[in-house]
């Protein structure tokens, strides 16, 4: 579908002088793959330090005398700053750089991770899982546009997509790992204590890095226009201009599903196999260590789709395939069905967000990357904020199988998210921030 353009950003784009059309400087190789595989390093401990609540939250439960709202509760104000640092994080990043916003994201929720196993009461531990929530945010809103600005565009998705998201999945097995080994021993305290120490080695790596040069490229461009000071006013040029508002609202569909579908139920997930399948909490953690491994594997499938198909199509095939078979999975009572299923219900996941968050940050120019990139995933998680309160209100009264197969209906969103939007797929960095 053809874009209609507007004055603000994209008229610029197109009429601007014969000499300012030239691309960005590429990349080089090394630093392409150190950015891709930094920022997948602080996804993978912002995948722990976000799942280890729910692997652990029997444990948590216990100790605050939790009711299954109140958990509810705690999930869903990690959440919120989740959302709020995501748009915040992603202006960050286009009002002062990439690599300097990445390097703070991981700073502040490595720290308040660590405070959060040191918390003497539910409120505060409440609090600490807001800001570990607000830092956390700034691995996805920066560390995406940050790598497609540095791979090529044949391979973009494979970095941006199946690499970091990846990543995800293997810092959610790590903390299954320690929930499994480490809590039940040493009880929940110590999971989140320990998360200060790889925080701090990743900020470490990220220091080699440089800063992205399509971004420092258009930066010099608007100073060159005397327009550096817009850099200021990023959300606002997104609304001033028809297009991108309404990529905003293609970006917004598609993270209500990718965000409703991950947090709806799985906070829940170790309670209702624990009750439907009569396992024991290592059972669970180790069946569930099963779908993450899956979750590892998928978003590389998914990215060589993308790649291969297109963006639309591989994006859509995951999505059907998922619904189905999450709506399966919580349809049965014997587990090996049930097993099965969620290799694809929970593992596709990882398809899912890896298509999806490859392509809303292929849909802004680079000079609102970060901001569009932003808003996009806070908008869309903003159903998300509700989701852990709402399944632990319900989940006694209608249950979580019924719970989770009207969640999975939202794919629908995504589905329709990628049938009205533009095809990315190979076309350059300048193609892209031409926005036609």
């Amino acid at each position: 579908m053809t874009d209609i353009t507007s004055p603000p950003i994209l008229d610029r784009a197109r009429l601007r002088p014969a000499g300012e059309r030239t691309a960005a400087p590429a990349t080089d190789r090394k630093q392409a793959r150190l950015v891709a595989f930094s920022s997948g390093l602080g996804f993978l401990f912002d995948a722990y330090v976000v799942n280890i609540y729910s692997f652990v939250l029997p444990l948590i439960v216990v100790s605050f005398s939790l009711s299954s709202t109140a958990a509810g509760v705690i999930g869903s104000v990690m959440l919120g700053g989740y959302t709020l640092g995501t748009f915040a994080f992603g202006w960050a990043a286009d009002r002062f750089g990439r690599k300097d916003t990445l390097g703070a994201s991981i700073v502040l929720y490595g720290i308040t991770t660590g405070v959060s196993g040191l918390a003497g009461g539910a409120g505060l531990f409440a609090a600490l899982r807001f800001l570990t929530g607000l830092g956390g945010a700034g691995e996805l809103s920066v560390g995406v546009p940050y790598t497609i600005e540095a791979w090529p565009a044949r391979r973009r998705a494979i970095g941006a997509g199946g690499v970091i998201f990846s990543m995800y999945a293997v810092g959610a097995l790590l903390a299954l790992v320690v929930a499994l080994l480490v809590a039940p021993g040493a009880g929940w305290r110590l999971p989140f204590i320990l998360a200060v120490i790889p925080a701090l080695l990743v900020w470490g790596l990220r220091r080699a890095l440089r800063e992205s040069i399509p971004y420092e490229f258009a930066r010099a461009r608007q100073s060159r226009r005397g327009q550096a000071g817009e850099a200021r006013r990023q959300a606002r040029q997104i609304f001033a201009s028809p297009v991108l508002r309404r990529r905003l609202a293609i970006a917004t569909l598609i993270f209500i599903a990718n965000a409703v579908g991950y947090w709806g139920f799985l906070v829940f997930l170790q309670k209702y196999m624990l009750a439907t399948f009569n396992l024991t909490f290592r059972q669970s953690l180790a069946l569930t260590m099963a779908f993450y491994a899956a979750m590892a594997v998928w978003p590389f499938v998914g990215a060589a789709a993308a790649e291969r198909f297109g963006r639309r199509p591989a994006a859509i095939a995951g999505a059907i395939t998922l619904a189905v078979t999450s709506i399966l999975a919580f349809s049965t009572h014997h587990l090996i069905v049930f097993a099965i299923a969620q290799l694809f219900g929970i593992g596709l996941l990882g398809w899912t967000w890896s298509v999806g968050q490859t392509y809303v940050a292929e849909l802004f120019p680079t000079e609102v990357r970060g901001t569009g990139f932003g808003l996009g995933v806070a908008f869309g998680r903003i159903p998300s904020i509700g989701g852990p309160v709402l399944t632990g209100t319900l989940i006694g009264s209608i249950g979580l199988a019924t719970i989770a197969k009207c969640f999975a209906v939202l794919w629908v969103l995504y589905i329709i998210a990628f049938l009205v939007g533009p095809e990315t797929r190979g076309r350059s960095l300048e193609e892209l921030d031409a926005v036609g």
